[in-house]
């Protein structure tokens, strides 16, 4: 912490800035009783416009009694507090815009609350929890197998020893401070990671704006901005951030971690303790859907990233077909004001590929549809031979759930294809389950496609049989 860091800081930081504000408090305590009180439920994790403009007008009003403080009206306020950083301004899906927090204003709210005096101060359980991870990290990072070996060791008789414990009628109870002490524990740990989020969604989205702006401003190649693009993927990704938030929403997409989780969180808020102390201004509740939602925003971020390099990818390879066709239309118009010259004796463009021609006299004909010719015959209603009850054994195959199936591999990786996707949600239903994955391909042209010059094999396991069975269908690809 050098003299010239902190002086920097004071000035650039958008933290300390808000601090420094004028208008500090009111900016403080209307962000943080809006999105940490009020709104804090909401699914998306912003708030649109026209309710936060209403709510601020509200306490506007109460604060210009009787002296008009604030004069300038609400969504100027909110316009303000945008361009400083304190907010983010996007638009949604309707015209109106969305309001949300910055990591900036998290950090504040964060550092706050760390201000607040506590009932009492825990030791015992954040002593225990370092002690722990101290001893996870040697434990996990000692070479020496004999001694890992003693430590699982003295684990296992530490672990016989509470069993037998239990068997005798030996319950081992937390007591009411150390009840309070982990569950401080445990909602600052939560309300630390919720925070966090916030910063790593900011990465990604610095990333994006670079991108964007890279992408107007530069006279680079398509290759070399690309080049650069990934390059600065690659590093985010494979920071430790990075690779932390990608195990973090591997681990939370799993089903069971995800139904253990909303169960020890009911468990934990019925302890008659943690009920007596719980704090108002955060849901624990909530967690399980806050952290899901804020990892579906990060992941949400980076596919934007994606769709602006389609875009530019598209845009680029239009202005080249342009100039293509622009030198083609200048050749063949030096042809026709020269007809002097034999232009067919210029010396010859060797190509190192074959150039493949598709002629007009290469198509087949037409070719009639036979017609059948049925004969006039009285036909005699018979007895029936087979089994019809089959044709009421009819299932239906859940569309939503298989376009859900996409969206979560897609999460991860830009595109996928079929092959890729039945390894992580194997086909139920049979051939009409592939068929379905087809119809969704197809109808979203857009974003998926279906190559009819390469093919893949999809394997079928009959459930009832055992059998497997082999389908080959056109390669499809979901982006």
């Amino acid at each position: 912490m050098t003299y010239e860091y902190i002086s920097q800081l004071l000035k650039n930081h958008t933290s300390i800035r808000l601090l420094k504000a004028d208008n500090a408090p009111l900016i403080i305590s209307f962000l943080f009783s809006t999105f940490k009180e009020e709104f804090s439920n909401q699914e998306e994790g912003g708030i649109l416009e026209k309710e936060l403009s209403s709510r601020l007008s509200d306490i506007l009003y109460v604060l210009n009694e009787p002296n008009k403080t604030y004069p300038k009206p609400p969504t100027e306020y909110l316009t303000d507090w945008s361009n400083a950083g304190f907010l983010r301004k996007y638009p949604g899906k309707t015209d109106e815009f969305i309001y949300e927090l910055t990591p900036a204003t998290e950090l504040i709210f964060k550092w706050i609350d760390s201000l607040e005096k506590r009932e009492f101060i825990g030791t015992e359980s954040r002593l225990k929890y370092l002690f722990e991870r101290m001893q996870r990290l040697v434990g996990k990072t000692q070479m020496n197998a004999s001694e890992r070996l003693a430590q699982l060791e003295a684990q296992k008789r530490i672990l016989e020893q509470d069993i037998e414990d239990i068997k005798a009628g030996k319950l081992e109870m937390l007591n009411e401070r150390q009840i309070k002490e982990e569950y401080f524990l445990i909602e600052d740990t939560a309300k630390s990671l919720l925070a966090d989020f916030r910063e790593v969604e900011q990465n990604f989205r610095d990333l994006n704006r670079n991108f964007r702006r890279q992408i107007i401003t530069t006279s680079q190649s398509k290759g070399e901005v690309l080049s650069d693009l990934f390059e600065q993927q690659d590093f985010l990704t494979q920071t430790d951030q990075g690779k932390s938030f990608t195990a973090f929403w591997e681990f939370l997409l799993s089903q069971s971690k995800q139904v253990e989780l909303e169960k020890l969180i009911e468990l934990m808020l019925n302890i008659p303790v943690v009920q007596k102390m719980r704090n108002d201004n955060f849901r624990m509740e909530l967690l399980r859907n806050s952290l899901i939602e804020a990892g579906d925003r990060t992941n949400k971020t980076t596919n934007s990233l994606w769709n602006q390099l389609r875009k530019y990818l598209e845009h680029k390879s239009f202005f080249e077909n342009k100039r293509i066709h622009e030198q083609i239309d200048e050749g063949l118009k030096l042809i026709f004001e020269h007809p002097e010259i034999d232009f067919t004796r210029l010396p010859a463009l060797e190509v190192e590929d074959i150039i493949r021609i598709n002629l007009i006299c290469d198509r087949p004909l037409f070719s009639p549809p036979e017609q059948v010719k049925f004969k006039k015959q009285q036909l005699q209603e018979g007895q029936a031979s087979g089994d019809n009850e089959l044709l009421y054994e009819q299932f239906e195959i859940n569309i939503p759930k298989l376009k859900e199936n996409i969206r979560q591999l897609l999460r991860y990786q830009p595109q996928v294809s079929l092959q890729e996707l039945i390894k992580v949600h194997p086909i139920e239903k049979g051939v009409a389950e592939v068929v379905a994955y087809l119809d969704i391909a197809t109808k979203n042209g857009e974003r998926h496609s279906v190559s009819t010059s390469e093919q893949e094999e999809i394997q079928i396991c009959n459930s009832q049989t055992g059998q497997i069975f082999k389908v080959k269908i056109p390669k499809i690809i979901f982006s």
